[in-house]
């Protein structure tokens, strides 16, 4: 399964994605190239996603959402595999925030976010969006702008985009949301364990995660070691294994489907890394497990 950065892929290439700029905000229409089923999707930034035509599925540890034709998503900063379906063509609009835009937004529009939100982690990747009338109607009043001879000025794409935003956060149904964006306010050190704890499972490089925390790598090694007390690469390969061997025990899925779902290269890495950490290969670990216990010899 390939893994692709889906913000740097797309701005890329605006000649099969087309898209706007506006100041930190990228703009993207397009029907979905490519014909892999599953593909391996990370960002470093947030962004609000809303297929037009088709659907798609979105995988994490533990959790999956399906989006159809018509639905809406705000999809956070971080990894999961996107599942395509070919019956239809798949033709979707994203809207890349950065995480410096979504704070000074929060931070000027604090009133309307403090009246409806939900506490707690956030840890889900994805958050659905409730699409109105005047959603659909908004999304649709977009489409001409991104074919238009002229470009749109970058205060009036701002001025759509802020329309966007605040037509979420207004929504009581949007409460969830509203509770990420108080959390982006909340110190350094907590969106960093946030982060690492939502996206620890993936096969991504330690500097893919220091994009993900908005930081250079030398800062982002220093931070996460005030924060864990070690260094990033034996942790996240600590937290992989630990969670194959609870697949290993408490699924029968193979070990290539391990060795994936829980975020390395491939199974000959992953079976590598687990028999130096545990001294049995993952199919000796599975078979002692499920073997009966041995009765004591009796006289």
């Amino acid at each position: 399964m390939i893994t692709i950065n889906y913000y740097e892929r797309v701005k890329a290439q605006p000649a099969v994605f087309s898209q706007l700029t506006c100041k930190e905000l990228l703009f993207v229409h397009y029907s979905c190239p490519g014909t892999e089923r599953l593909i391996g999707k990370w960002s470093q930034h947030n962004y609000i996603l809303y297929v037009l035509k088709g659907k798609l599925a979105y995988h994490t540890p533990g959790n999956s959402w399906l989006v159809t034709s018509g639905n809406a998503v705000f999809i956070k900063k971080g990894a999961g595999i996107m599942e395509k379906f070919f019956e239809k063509a798949l033709c979707i609009m994203t809207f890349f925030i950065p995480d410096s835009y979504l704070s000074t937004f929060t931070r000027e529009n604090h009133s309307c976010i403090e009246k409806c939100y939900s506490n707690g982690a956030h840890l889900d990747l994805i958050m659905p969006l409730e699409v109105n009338e005047i959603m659909t109607a908004y999304f649709g009043s977009l489409i001409p702008y991104f074919t238009a001879e002229n470009i749109p000025s970058e205060d009036l794409l701002e001025l759509k985009f802020r329309e966007l935003l605040l037509n979420i956060i207004t929504n009581p149904a949007n409460k969830e949301l509203n509770g990420y964006l108080r959390s982006l306010l909340s110190s350094k050190a907590e969106q960093l364990q946030q982060i690492m704890e939502a996206n620890c499972l993936f096969n991504l490089s330690v500097e893919d995660y220091a994009k993900l925390c908005n930081r250079s790598i030398s800062s982002f090694k220093r931070d996460f070691r005030e924060v864990y007390k070690t260094n990033p690469g034996h942790w996240l390969l600590t937290k992989k294994l630990n969670y194959s061997s609870h697949l290993l025990l408490t699924t029968d899925k193979t070990i290539n489907d391990i060795s994936i779902e829980s975020g390395f290269e491939n199974s000959s890495h992953y079976s590598k890394a687990f028999k130096k950490r545990f001294g049995l290969s993952p199919i000796q670990y599975r078979q002692l497990a499920i073997l009966p216990p041995v009765e004591p010899d009796t006289v």
